[in-house]
């Protein structure tokens, strides 16, 4: 196939609205990253731009902010984890969570 072709129906399938993924798999290449760079070459021959096309979406990570907040007397100071979040990662009442704290950072590993 030569290039013009190549682009012309890399074109056609995204007006479809074709995912890169469905796209390599219709023109029978192995991975995504060989269409990429024969479109690049393709491109470049012809001198036409790369058509746009969707790739597969990421999945949304979702942040909770939460507060560090003073308990008892005294110096003690602690943390409320959201529900929500917990539930995500699968935990029950009486999980068990190791706790690992570096660099400005805090980590929850379900146990």
């Amino acid at each position: 196939m030569n290039p013009a072709e190549l682009l012309k129906k890399v074109a056609s399938f995204a007006k479809q609205g074709m995912t890169q993924k469905q796209i390599v798999e219709e023109l029978g290449f192995k991975t995504p990253f060989t269409l990429s760079s024969r479109l690049v070459k393709a491109s470049q021959a012809t001198g036409k731009p790369v058509p746009a096309f969707k790739r597969k979406a990421k999945r949304e990570r979702r942040i909770e902010l939460v507060e560090v907040r003073r308990r008892g007397k005294g110096e003690a100071f602690g943390v409320n984890i959201p529900q929500e979040p917990l539930i995500r990662a699968g935990a029950k009442t009486g999980s068990r969570f190791s706790v690992k704290a570096s660099k400005g950072r805090i980590a929850l590993a379900m146990r």
